[in-house]
């Protein structure tokens, strides 16, 4: 582990460790896009019905509800043997895809176990930030993280699509399984981060550690609160997908480019904002990361709804972007400093695996209150309900504050010298030491 609490860049430089799991996870995330965007396009090419399309979507998501499972199983194996496993088998079951080309039912089955897999990943993979770096250098790390995720998101769907029109699905699918199997290699070089000591080292069974986690996270102040935060922040901040377009284009007669540029606005937001707290030795702590976060993106949705001008709307929602890379960055951050070390993978699989409840019901819901009010009306509702969050979090982790690490030094108490003695500070003799009163 590296003592350095520098940039970003002195972590990739400095810390081994860190940098080979970083390049992982790069390799990882652009894996898991490159998945999604050509499972859909593929579906689409060869006449699937939007019910399959829907299915398909379904079981990549419905995977994400066994977070509590999967991080119970990064506390209690080696993280790196997971994350390892679940790269190799990825490559075998995105491979597969890509040479078989499988009829809708198996394709189904196939993208049902790579998602399990992704969620197996993510826990394993999220509780060695801790473990690899100092606390006080988290930030920067989760930053550099957060940075190949968001790029990742904006690059992916770009380099899937463009494979499959120009060199076919089958390209598509096996640049996605050569990603993963060279994240699998690359985690061979990763020494030793802890974790559990395996099945045969456990004194307790697995559900009973599983029921541990979920206890510790109900009864751990941090953790409750970022897992609320988190949980609440999706379901509120997820109401903009739907909204926009009707916002600009119904609401202030904007055309189709307008919409491109709010959105490409808003994920250039989230790629600068963990880029520019990689390169600053900031250090912020994460609860204080996370309520900055939840402040601009809730300011920023807020006065996107009362905006009056397509410019204005999309710098506003450029700054609600923003604010939604620090919360991301803020919700490892916290974890990472707050938790346990042998309870991290619990405690980011069970924050992490709801959110897709979240996300899916802010959809269900976010059309039909549109429809009730108006696309201003939603983006009004959505922020003001993150401040709610942001007001929730803070009285939360305010609560959770304990008293400072180190004692601060008191301030002797000034006392008046009796009248006529001349004291040292005034530039006269010594004033004689007080007599004991009698």
């Amino acid at each position: 582990m590296t003592r350095a609490t520098g940039s970003g860049l002195s972590l990739l430089i400095d810390n081994r460790g860190f940098r080979t799991l970083w390049l992982a996870r790069t390799t990882s995330y652009l894996g898991d896009v490159i998945t999604a965007t050509a499972v859909v396009l593929y579906l689409y090419e060869i006449g699937a019905t939007p019910t399959e399309l829907g299915l398909a979507l379904a079981a990549k998501a419905l995977p994400q509800g066994l977070g509590p499972v999967t991080g119970t199983l990064a506390d209690r194996w080696d993280p790196r043997r997971i994350m390892i496993a679940a790269d190799l088998i990825r490559f075998g079951t995105v491979g597969l895809i890509a040479v078989a080309l499988p009829p809708f039912p198996v394709l189904l089955a196939l993208i049902l176990l790579t998602s399990t897999l992704t969620t197996c990943f993510l826990p394993a993979g999220k509780s060695c930030v801790p473990r690899l770096v100092e606390r006080s250098s988290l930030v920067q790390a989760n930053s550099l993280l957060g940075l190949s995720h968001n790029v990742a998101l904006a690059v992916g769907p770009v380099l899937g699509a463009v494979l499959i029109q120009t060199a076919g699905a089958r390209a598509a699918f096996a640049l996605d399984a050569a990603s993963y199997l060279l994240s699998a290699l690359v985690l061979f070089l990763l020494p030793p981060v802890g974790g559990g000591p395996g099945a045969a080292g456990r004194t307790t069974r697995f559900v009973a550690d599983l029921t541990a986690g979920l206890r510790y996270v109900a009864g751990h102040a941090v953790a409750r609160a970022v897992a609320l935060s988190l949980f609440l922040g999706v379901f509120f901040a997820a109401w903009d997908s739907v909204g926009l377009v009707f916002l600009i284009k119904d609401d202030h007669g904007g055309t189709d480019t307008w919409v491109g540029v709010a959105t490409g606005g808003y994920g250039l937001a989230m790629v600068l904002v963990p880029l520019l707290l990689a390169l600053t030795r900031w250090q912020p702590s994460g609860p204080r990361l996370l309520l900055i976060g939840l402040c601009c993106s809730a300011l920023g949705l807020i006065a996107v709804g009362v905006a009056g001008q397509l410019a204005l709307i999309v710098l506003l929602y450029t700054i609600a972007g923003a604010g939604n890379g620090l919360e991301n960055i803020a919700t490892d951050t916290a974890i990472g400093q707050n938790v346990d070390s042998d309870k991290l993978g619990r405690v980011f699989g069970a924050i992490y695996g709801p959110v897709f409840l979240a996300e899916t019901a802010a959809y269900l819901i976010s059309g039909p209150l549109l429809e009730a009010t108006s696309p201003a009306g939603v983006f009004l509702i959505a922020g003001t309900g993150l401040l709610g969050v942001a007001a929730v979090a803070w009285w939360l982790l305010r609560r959770a504050e304990g008293p400072p690490p180190y004692p601060r030094p008191r301030t002797p108490r000034r006392t008046n010298p009796p009248a006529g003695v001349i004291t040292a500070q005034s530039g006269g003799p010594s004033a004689p030491p007080p007599t004991s009163p009698p």
